[in-house]
Parts: structure tokens; sequence; C-alpha cells
């Protein structure tokens, strides 16, 4: 099996933009020992329903709160989600409202670690036998361009291979796990932690690395989809 990133296309074919944010979110937590927050932009749930959660009003500022409080929200929070998820610090929930503007592909990345596509596209990947959870946004149009979006639900799955860092890989925090270091200039994915059931998925430990595999890609070329760009990244 081959993978791929996937990353925006550029030109003026492709200027689609959204000024936004998911309904609820999970704070920043700040690490007592490294004092940073294990982050995970990117991580977004848009089709858990938290409006009739009791604790869903703590979860609509972003801010940043004490690790132990984050740790608090998140597990309180994981009762509402029906799969298996990091709910890193940042992960968001619930529709993506805000403004778009600009020109859409069939697929869009209006931020590197943000999939949109156009109706009629996913109704032909799904067509194809490609499996993909999606969710109606609350976009107010500017301008004359208005098209149906969906935002594409991509989990955090794999992770890159430790033979990526020269000098060998940070050790994670004894008390919150996080790794910090640059995604490598010449990543390779490891081939222990890939998923074998999803053909869309974003790294766990660079959760704005959005992966597909050959067989997405396969079908997107196949219809001769436009909007993002692919590029093969070696398993280990």
């Amino acid at each position: 099996m081959r993978f791929f990133e996937v990353n925006p296309a550029e030109g003026p074919r492709f200027t689609g933009y959204i000024n936004g944010v998911h309904r609820w979110g999970l704070p920043g937590g700040l690490c007592p020992v490294c004092h940073a927050s294990p982050g995970g932009l990117g991580e977004a749930y848009p089709s858990v329903d938290l409006s009739g959660w009791a604790h869903r009003q703590e979860l609509v500022e972003a801010r940043q709160v004490p690790l132990e409080e984050y740790e608090r929200l998140r597990d309180q929070v994981r009762s509402q989600v029906p799969f298996d998820a990091p709910l890193f610090p940042g992960a968001e929930f619930g529709p993506l409202t805000g403004k778009a503007s600009g020109k859409w592909g069939a697929m869009h990345l209006p931020e590197p670690w943000t999939l949109v596509m156009q109706r009629d596209a996913l109704e032909c990947m799904r067509g194809a036998g490609i499996a993909l959870r999606a969710s109606k946004m609350d976009l107010r149009f500017l301008g004359r361009t208005e098209v149906e979006l969906l935002e594409i639900e991509v989990h955090p799955r794999g992770r890159v291979h430790d033979s990526c860092f020269p000098g060998g890989r940070e050790r994670p925090c004894e008390r919150c796990g996080r790794q910090g270091g640059s995604f490598p200039d010449a990543p390779i994915l490891d081939s222990r932690t890939l998923p074998k059931d999803q053909n869309l998925f974003r790294l766990t430990d660079y959760t704005t690395i959005i992966i597909a595999t050959e067989r997405f890609v396969d079908a997107v070329n196949r219809f001769e989809f436009e909007g993002v760009v692919f590029k093969e990244i070696p398993v280990l």
C-alpha cells in the first residue's frame, strides 16, 4: 500500500477560504513539567454534537488552562465521542461556523489541516467505495460564489517513523507526553502504526498532516477532481 500527503492546489482557481471555528473545543493545557501544551491543531470532530451535553458551555471559549483542568474536561467529553480519539488540547467538536469566500475545487483545503468537499464530489467518492464521514457547515458566503461544502472528518491514526530524525527523536514529556520537533523534511511513515481500515487519516504526532491511501488518490484522479495535490511518502 502506498501513502500520500494531501496538500492544497495553488493558483487563482483555488482561493477558497473559511474564517470560522467549530462550535466547541477543548482548551489548551499548560504542562507543569515541559511548560508547553501538547496541542492537536487540526484534530476536529464535526460529527460530535454536544448541544445536549450539560458541560458544553465549558468548551465554548478558546483558552489556556492548567493541564489538570484540560484533563478533567477531556475525560468528561470522552463519554460524548462515540469512537476512539486522542482528544488532544484544542480538539474541536460540532459544525464549522463562519464566513467563506473565494473559488473552490471539488475538494479543498482552506487550511492545510481542514479538508472540505463539494457534495457531488463526495457522492462520487462514496460511490467508488471510499467511506468518508462528512458534516454540513454553517457558512455565510461573501460575494457571488456559493457552493455546498461539507467538512470531511479525518481522524488521527498513523505516526512518522523515528528514523526521520537523524539526531534522534525528542523524548516525550514524562507528564503530558508531548514530543516536540518540526515535521521532517523527508518524512517516512511507521508501517506499524498505519490504519488498515481507513483511506484518509491525519498523523497522530503531526495532526495538521493529512494522509491518503493509494486507493483514495486513484479515485480522485479517476474523477479528475481538482483542488488538492498529493505527494507520496515512503513507509518503513
